[in-house]
C-alpha cells in the first residue's frame, strides 16, 4: 500500500506526519440486532465488512439518480444508500441537498424558485428537471428518482439504508417511508447473505428516527453523527433504541470502535474512498464501509489492486494551504501529478474532482508530463508553463482543517488515482 505524503506549508515548530494507516429515555422498542461478529478491535485485515454505496456511484454517474444506482449495482454494491425527502404533494424522492440548485437545472426551468426548498416543488415539477448534465453530458436527461423507482430498479439485489434528510423540512417523511417499506415487505431486521441489514434507516434527527420506529419497529435504525466517536454515556443511551452510529476513520482509532461495540452498537464509516482510508477503516474495525467508490472498496477489501486500469499518472502530493491567500495568483493551492512511467503522457482533457465530487478541475489540451516529472495543477489563476497548469477557479477546493480526497480521471472518465490526505492536529 502506498502511503501518501501531505505537503503543506511548515513552520519551524511544525513537523507533518500522516496518521498511521495500519491500526499502530423511554421510547420505541429497539430493533432486534442479530448476533453480530465478535468485536474486531482493530489491527486485523478482516474482509467480511459490507460495502455501502453512498448515493449510488457518485464518482461515476450523477448522484442519487437511477444511473448512479445502476452503476453501483454493476460494480457489486452490497448496500445502496440514499437521502429521502418529501415533495410538496407528499411523494418520496431521493435527493441530498435542501434545494435542487446544485444537481439540477432548476435555475433555468424555474428561475425565480431556484433557492426554494425541495419540499416546495411537486413531483411533476421536479420531473421536468435535468439531474444529470451537471455531472457529465452523457447523463443529460437523468431525473430525480422516487424511492419506489429505486426499490424496483434494485429488484432485491442489494440491501438499502435510507437517510431521513432534513425531516423538519419534510414533515411526516419518516411515517411515509415506513409505509412504503412495509408495502415492499422491507419490514424487519433480517440480513442479506453479505451480512448487511436488508433495510436500515438513519438520520441526524433523533425525533424522526423515533417516529419511524413507531411506525415500523422491527427495522433497524442508526444515529448519524459522524466525525469523532461519541462519549460512553451517549453510546450507552443510544444502544437502548438504535443499532449503530457513524464516525469518521480520520478522527477515530480502534479503541473508539471497540467502545461502541462494547456498548452494543455497530459502527458505520463516514465515506472513505482512497485505498489508504478504506484500509484505515478496515484496520480500525468498522462494521460497515460507506464509500463513493464501490469498486475500489470491494477490491481493497479483497486484497486486490484497487485501480487495475491506471495508466501511470498518479497524484504525487497536494499543497492545500499556501501561506497567505490560498488562491493568490501564481501561488494558489495545487494538486501535483507525477508520471511514473518511462514515456511522456498526454494529460489534456484529464480532470480532478474534490471529495464532495462537486467541482471538476479540467486540464486543457496540449499538456504532457515527461517521464518521472511533475505537473502542478493549480486551482487558481496564474501563468502556465511546462510543469505548472492553472485552472483559473475563483474558490479554493482543498480542505485545510481535516483533510480531503482527490479523484484523478483521464479523458475517458476512468479514475486513474484516488488520493487522500489528513491534516494533522497541531497542539
Amino acid at each position: 500500500m502506498r502511503v501518501r505524503p501531505l505537503v503543506i506549508p511548515l513552520t519551524a515548530a511544525l513537523a507533518v506526519a500522516l496518521t498511521a494507516l495500519a491500526g499502530t429515555e423511554a421510547g420505541p422498542a429497539p430493533a432486534t440486532v442479530e448476533a453480530a461478529p465478535e468485536a474486531r478491535g482493530g489491527g486485523g485485515h478482516h474482509r467480511d465488512v459490507p460495502v455501502v454505496s453512498h448515493r449510488g456511484a457518485p464518482r461515476h454517474a450523477p448522484e442519487e439518480t437511477a444511473a448512479a444506482y445502476r452503476e453501483a449495482l454493476a460494480q457489486g454494491a452490497e448496500v445502496l444508500e440514499g437521502d429521502v425527502q418529501l415533495t410538496a404533494d407528499g411523494e418520496l424522492i431521493l435527493l441530498h441537498d435542501d434545494t435542487l440548485a446544485r444537481t439540477t437545472d432548476v435555475a433555468e426551468v424555474f428561475p425565480d424558485r431556484a433557492g426554494e426548498d425541495v419540499g416546495a416543488f411537486t413531483l411533476e415539477e421536479i420531473r421536468q428537471l435535468d439531474a444529470g448534465s451537471w455531472h457529465r453530458a452523457r447523463y443529460a436527461g437523468e431525473r430525480v428518482p422516487t424511492v419506489e423507482e429505486i426499490l424496483r430498479l434494485n429488484r432485491g439485489r442489494a440491501a438499502f439504508t435510507f437517510e431521513l434528510k432534513a425531516p423538519a423540512k419534510s414533515p411526516g417523511v419518516a411515517t411515509r417511508l415506513a409505509e412504503l417499506l412495509d408495502e415492499y415487505g422491507l419490514d424487519d431486521g433480517s440480513r442479506t447473505r453479505d451480512g448487511a441489514f436488508r433495510i436500515m434507516v438513519h438520520s441526524r434527527d433523533q425525533e424522526a428516527l423515533r417516529e419511524f420506529s413507531e411506525a415500523l419497529p422491527e427495522v433497524p435504525i442508526a444515529y448519524l453523527t459522524g466525525g469523532t466517536m461519541l462519549e460512553d454515556a451517549e453510546l450507552a443511551e443510544l444502544a437502548d433504541w438504535t443499532v449503530g452510529v457513524f464516525a469518521d476513520p480520520r478522527q477515530t482509532h480502534a479503541g473508539d470502535i471497540q467502545r461502541a461495540r462494547e456498548a452494543g452498537l455497530l459502527v458505520y464509516s463516514d465515506p472513505v474512498d482512497s485505498p489508504e482510508q478504506i484500509e484505515m477503516a478496515l484496520d480500525q474495525g468498522y462494521d460497515y464501509l460507506v464509500t463513493n467508490l464501490t469498486d475500489t472498496a470491494l477490491r481493497v477489501r479483497a486484497g486486490r489492486d484497487p485501480l487495475p486500469r491506471a495508466a501511470g499518472v498518479v497524484v504525487d502530493h497536494v499543497y492545500p494551504n499556501p501561506s497567505g491567500d490560498d488562491m493568490r495568483e501564481d501561488a494558489s493551492e495545487y494538486v501535483a501529478l507525477r508520471n511514473t512511467t518511462d514515456r511522456a503522457i498526454d494529460v489534456g482533457g484529464h480532470y480532478l474532482r474534490d471529495q464532495a465530487g462537486n467541482v471538476q478541475v479540467r486540464i486543457e489540451d496540449g499538456y504532457r508530463i515527461q517521464p518521472g516529472s511533475l505537473l502542478r495543477v493549480h486551482i487558481g489563476r496564474g501563468t502556465n508553463g511546462p510543469t505548472d497548469y492553472h485552472a483559473g477557479l475563483d474558490t479554493a477546493i482543498l480542505n485545510n482543517t481535516l483533510g480531503d480526497t482527490i479523484q484523478y480521471y483521464n479523458e475517458r472518465h476512468v479514475i486513474e488515482d484516488v488520493f487522500s490526505y489528513i491534516v494533522p492536529a497541531v497542539a
